[in-house]
């Protein structure tokens, strides 16, 4: 299920320095290429940083930005983005983030099995 999801068009790799919004936004460009989601999901996603904080920070520089399906969700996707430079998340050095997982998630279900695929190849770096 995750190589469905995570297709080679779906990954991306900067060397440019960016603000988080734009990681964020460039993260989850694949998905907007792709017809899975709208453009009002990514701003949900930069939104609900600005207004709850680094939620999306997982640690050991990896982040899963992602918002509620309804707020623009066409079809459950997921996107990568690798930041040669880190990324201060919410402009914070405490936040460094040098991977941008994007999940759109159809409902509260489906993306399960993927996100734990994801889990395991993520903890075994």
């Amino acid at each position: 299920m995750l190589t469905d999801l995570l297709t080679k068009e779906k990954i991306r790799f900067t060397n440019k320095e960016l603000s988080w919004q734009e990681a964020i936004e460039l993260a989850a460009q694949p998905l907007l290429d792709k017809h899975e989601i709208e453009e009002r999901y990514i701003k949900a996603i930069i939104d609900k940083v600005e207004a709850f904080g680094p939620y999306i920070d997982l640690g050991l520089g990896i982040a899963l930005p992602h918002a509620r399906p309804e707020e623009g969700v066409k079809k459950l996707g997921m996107s990568f983005l690798r930041c040669e430079h880190p990324v201060k998340l919410m402009d914070d050095v405490k936040h460094e983030i040098k991977l941008f997982i994007v999940l759109a998630a159809i409902d509260n279900e489906t993306h399960l099995r993927a996100l734990s695929t994801l889990t395991k190849i993520l903890s075994n770096k």
